[in-house]
């Protein structure tokens, strides 16, 4: 009786490690899988535009130049954004294809079919307003969003246009509101967003 207890007990932790080892393989298997899913997504975004940008500022402006830099940096250079697009964006010292200026209202304001109060691009300076990079707007706030998402959306949305894009008025999938849309005078129904949506992925200048 020991005896058969004792083949019993053995047969049984035989199959509980057949039935690990068989999970574990399966794990891999499946963590196998999703790892050449990623590499070839990644693949799918091959570069197609290299584009050099400085970052500057123009006019009396109240917010941190160095912060300024840094999330125009890490935006322009986020997965999410203009790279699905198969662009490459890289920082230089000076003398890039575009200039990203963080600029007084004044300033903007000297511009052709600009306003002070907003943002605006005129190829190839992307100039944003340092009150609305302070502040966001008054309807950006009022649909409870952040300022941090708010500053994504429109260095994306700014240079976009220097990507040669119109602005959009309808809402996208999921009721996402596309970056080309004007977040910065009203979401018109749609839901707050920061960065190009899938059929938003195309250039046509700025390289």
């Amino acid at each position: 009786m020991i005896e058969g207890l004792i083949t019993l007990v053995v047969a049984h932790e035989v199959a509980s490690q057949k039935v690990i080892l068989e999970k574990t393989s399966e794990e891999y298997k499946t963590l196998q899988a999703k790892s050449e899913a990623q590499k070839s997504g990644s693949s799918s975004r091959a570069v197609k535009y290299n584009i050099t940008f400085d970052v500057a500022t123009r006019g009396a402006i109240k917010a941190d130049a160095s912060e300024f830099a840094s999330v125009v940096e890490n935006t322009l250079t986020d997965s999410r954004g203009w790279i699905r697009a198969g662009v490459k964006f890289k920082k230089v010292a000076s003398g890039g294809k575009l200039h990203v200026i963080l600029a007084s209202g004044a300033e903007i304001d000297k511009y052709n079919g600009c306003s002070a109060e907003l943002s605006c691009t005129v190829f190839p300076l992307v100039l944003i307003n340092d009150t609305r990079w302070l502040k966001a707007t008054d309807s950006y706030d009022n649909a409870g969003l952040s300022l941090s998402s708010y500053r994504q959306m429109v260095i994306n949305h700014e240079v976009g246009h220097y990507l040669g894009h119109d602005h959009v008025t309808a809402c996208g999938a999921g009721g996402l509101a596309p970056v080309m849309l004007q977040q910065s005078t009203g979401l018109r129904g749609c839901k707050g967003n920061s960065w190009p949506l899938d059929n938003e992925l195309w250039v046509t200048r700025g390289y």
